[in-house]
Parts: C-alpha cells; structure tokens; sequence
C-alpha cells in the first residue's frame, strides 16, 4: 500500500505494551530513545523554563499542558503536532514513564537568522539527563534549515545545540542522600547508590538524542562541547538526521565521539543519508512509503527493539541525485537555489510534503516562470530537484 496506511506495533503500542514496566526491570532502550525524541515537539512554551528553578514530573507537566491549552484559540491549538500531544498523553498515563522530571525547556525562533531551536531535559529515575533536541516537522518549511545544512558547515541551531549541552552539563543534582539510598533505580547495590549519589551531584551521566535536525544537532552538541562534559556522555541516538560536512568529519571531535553515536534510518531514507556519516547504524522498517517514512511514528517495534530492514536503493540514488547537484554549484548559489526553493514553496501555498503531490508539474513549472531573478543555471537545476521530489510526493500520496 502507499502513503499512509493503518498501523500496528509503533511506539504508540510500544507504550502501551511496555508502559506498566519499570526501567528497573526492563531498562530503557533504543524504542525509548526514539520516544523522548518524538516527545521533544511537544510544545511546553509557558510550562517549562531554561533554567532548573522548578522542576515536574511528566505526570504533572501533562495536567498543566492540558489546562494551558484549554484557554488556546484555534489557531495556537492547530499548531500542535497531534502525533506527539497523543503520545504526551500516553505516557502521562504510563508508570514507566510519568516520573520522569523535566527539568528545563527551550524554544527559540529567528526568522532572521532561519534558527529554529528547541530541546528539553529529562531526568530519569536513575539521574541519567537525557537531552532531547527538537528535529522539524514534516512541513516543506521546516526543512529550510536542514536544506541549509547542506550549504553550510555550521547553522544557528548547531552552535545553540551545544551551548545548550554546556548549560545543562551545570545542572547540579539536588537529590537528597535518604533519597537516593531508598533509589533502587540508581542501582541494586547499597554501596553502589552511595557512591553514585556523590558522583552525580555534579556529574550526571548525559544521554544526547533527537530525530531529524534534531539527531544532527544531538552529535553536534557531543562532538563540540566542553571536553569535560564529553567524558559524561554515555549514548548519542540520532534518528534519520542528516550527517555532516567534509571539515567536521575529519575533525578529531567528531572522530574521539563516533564509538558512542548510533544512527537509526528507514528503508526509505533522504535526510538520514545525507552528508557524511560515519557511525555504526540501524535500518528500521517503516509502515509508510517513501520519504514520508521519516516520521518516526511509522517505524515498526518489537518487543524490545526496532523491526530489521534494509535501505532501499532507491533512496541512496535520489540522496546521490541531490548530493551531486549541490557539489557542482558555489557556496552562493547553493544559498540562491535553497532561497529560491523554499520561497516558490511559500508562492505556492505548499506546506506539507504531501501537498506536493496534489499540485501538477505544469503549476511548478508556471511558478518557476516567475522568479525572474534567477540565472539559467540556478533554474535548470531548481527544475531538475523539483521534479525529483515531485516525483517522490506522487510515489506517498495516499490511494
């Protein structure tokens, strides 16, 4: 079947499956890590602060999100992503993970700068921080900024990702020695809590994940932060974000982190593939087709981990197609062509990539027509990506 189809065994019944477990005896997992990411587009704007004044559990962050959006017109509350005010809901409902305290919350916009950067911090019940940065929706718009990242070594949103990880990495634990000593999720063994009580205070052991962008920002924080706060990182999971640059993938940051990254990518896969990569990684089955198999709401879970497949070929010959096109233009006209994209995108009132397939090649080629600013080479080229993903969007649309 294409385009979107009814589905089973998705992190949705992951929760429900496993929600009554706690990570005592079924320890977190890679399901859970693609879980905390998909939770980091919540919205906790006026819930949740920067900084570590006051911390919630999850249970309690979702009855205040709850009475917050009861007072939101329709318009703030159409911009709420359902998949993930669902699962909110679900694991608000969940003993495996409705302690979980979050403990700061950011999201910062520069239409300016075309800087969206948004993460969250959670502590789990074993004082682990898992650092979850936020990755773009799957509107046309958002993926601007991972466009640009094929440009640029650097975007906005990587230079806040570690700056962010630096001001978490100051977090001082403020659990009490009775606490933790009555803490079996810190570990079985007494000696063992009391020792890791003194450890953590200051040094909490840091867990980096995120989808999309937000994958590509979790290895970029951990590659480029403080050398002290690298030594805590235990895991960095990004799931189908795009790779890196040539300079930083020869740079002995990124190079001393790969043991500890791990890449999650779908059958179908364009963002997860592109640019450099260098760590191990996993394909994942998906139930959708096409690139709408990004959303990580479409992987299949087993029990304990993602369902096995393998990357298809047609995929790794369009991200080629893209990578090719990119490497033939100036690093000028790589911005003109991205601009000049995402600004017909906007003429065209396109929003999702699914609204690219119920528009017809003429009616983007009659657009193209009206960017006269745009040199012949710049055009031909915004021609060919167009039609490629045209194409793409024709192959997901739904029956």
């Amino acid at each position: 079947m294409k385009g979107r189809v009814l589905m089973k065994n998705t992190i949705y019944d992951y929760v429900d499956l496993r929600g009554d477990l706690s990570p005592i005896d079924f320890p977190y997992n890679e399901v859970d890590a693609l879980i905390f990411s998909e939770f980091a587009y919540v919205n906790l704007d006026g819930l949740i602060d920067l900084d570590f004044e006051k911390s919630y559990t999850l249970k309690e962050v979702y009855e205040l999100y709850v009475h917050r959006n009861e007072s939101l017109d329709e318009m703030q509350l159409s911009s709420i992503l359902i998949e993930s005010h669902y699962l909110f809901e679900k694991m608000a409902h969940s003993l495996r993970y409705q302690n979980i305290r979050i403990l700061s919350y950011i999201n910062d916009i520069d239409k300016e700068l075309i800087k969206q950067f948004s993460a969250m911090t959670l502590q789990l019940e074993d004082q682990r921080l898992v650092i979850a940065y936020r990755g773009t929706d799957d509107t046309l718009v958002g993926w601007h900024e991972d466009f640009l990242m094929l440009c640029e070594n650097v975007v906005p949103a990587q230079i806040s990702s570690a700056e962010y990880l630096h001001y978490i990495s100051q977090y001082q634990n403020n659990t009490s020695f009775i606490e933790s000593l009555k803490n079996r999720h810190l570990d079985s063994s007494l000696f063992q809590r009391i020792k890791k009580h003194f450890q953590y205070k200051k040094n909490c052991p840091l867990w980096l994940v995120g989808h999309s962008k937000g994958g590509n920002l979790a290895m970029y924080a951990a590659c480029f932060t403080h050398n002290d706060t690298k030594k805590r990182i235990i895991q960095v999971d990004n799931f189908d974000g795009p790779g890196f640059q040539d300079e930083i993938m020869v740079s002995s940051q990124y190079k001393d982190m790969l043991p500890r990254i791990h890449s999650y990518i779908p059958h179908y896969s364009f963002f997860g593939i592109v640019l450099g990569h260098e760590e191990q990684y996993t394909v994942v089955h998906s139930h959708y087709t096409g690139m709408l198999q990004h959303n990580g709401f479409s992987w299949e879970v087993a029990p304990q981990h993602f369902v096995d497949d393998e990357l298809s070929f047609e995929s790794v010959q369009f991200a080629i197609k893209v990578i090719l096109f990119l490497e033939k233009l100036t690093n000028e006209e790589k911005h003109q062509f991205v601009e000049a994209m995402f600004g017909l995108f906007d003429s065209l009132d396109l929003y999702t990539f699914t609204d690219l397939s119920h528009i017809s090649y003429k009616h983007i080629l009659n657009a193209i027509k009206e960017l006269t600013l745009l040199d012949s080479k710049t055009r031909k080229m915004l021609i060919e990506v167009l039609h490629m993903l045209w194409l793409e969007a024709k192959k997901t649309k739904t029956e």
